[in-house]
């Protein structure tokens, strides 16, 4: 079973950031959410980082460990992982694990959303409309210092050593950020997997899908793989002018009648 997860959580962190939360909207109580927690718990994330660090925040998070759920979203944070920042500024935002902080929230909000997904960018817009200019103020200083340690520009190559480093580790030793396993079988998949930009993720210990893959260990290939999960893409067709409508032509009275005015 190939399990994506990216819509329900985004789903269900926009809901606590808008307060809408209550007892009957527990993830928990959904079969679904059940079965991705289990397929995030079961995924192979060695030599990915970002994907350990999230994969164990939200698992946390959903069983309101928050303290544990921040300190895993920060290391998908430090390796690019935007769903990791955003959960990150959505806990301070909520005051989870931390005190209730809208300042730091936004800023955290700015660095999720620098890539331009479309969810990312609505949730830091409406915590803007709720700053006064000050506090704008403030969240630029706060911005500023995040952006040294979690921006693109300086954890995206963070990531990229991984890859990399992982790609030559591929017949070796397989250790790393793995969910405990450091061995590969050949027998099928074990269970449901987690599908990260159109491409399964390996289940830890199991076979069942190309380790090799370039989109997991090609950076371009796989930050694009990564983009593609929250990026909506819509095709346009050629334009072309609708048909002009022609008034049919005028039928001349039969000989012998009177033309009415």
């Amino acid at each position: 079973m190939r399990m994506g997860f990216g819509r329900f959580w985004v789903a269900a962190v926009v809901l606590a950031c808008v307060g809408m939360v209550h007892a009957e909207d527990d993830p928990l109580n959904d079969p679904s959410v059940l079965k991705s927690l289990r397929a995030m718990a079961d995924a192979s994330t060695w030599y990915h980082p970002d994907q350990f660090g999230e994969f164990a925040g939200m698992r946390y998070y959903a069983h309101r460990q928050y303290q544990d759920a921040m300190k895993y979203f920060e290391i998908g944070a430090y390796y690019a992982d935007k769903l990791s920042q955003l959960s990150i500024g959505l806990m301070y935002l909520n005051g989870e694990g931390v005190a209730k902080d809208p300042v730091t929230a936004y800023a955290w909000f700015g660095v999720a959303a620098e890539r331009d997904y479309p969810d990312f960018v609505a949730t830091r817009d409406r915590t803007k409309a709720t700053l006064t200019p000050a506090q704008l103020e403030q969240a630029a200083t706060i911005r500023a210092k995040l952006d040294e340690r979690y921006a693109d520009a300086v954890a995206k190559p963070r990531m990229v050593k991984q890859l990399r480093q992982g790609q030559m580790q591929l017949t070796g030793s397989r250790t790393g950020f793995d969910s405990g396993a450091t061995q590969w079988s050949n027998k099928p998949t074990c269970g449901p997997s987690v599908v990260v930009g159109g491409d399964e993720t390996p289940n830890a210990g199991c076979g069942g899908v190309n380790i090799a893959a370039k989109s997991r260990w090609e950076p371009k290939q796989y930050f694009a793989a990564r983009d593609a999960e929250w990026k909506a893409t819509v095709s346009v067709g050629a334009i072309e002018q609708p048909p002009v409508d022609k008034a049919p032509p005028a039928t001349p009275p039969a000989s012998g009648e009177v033309q009415k005015h």
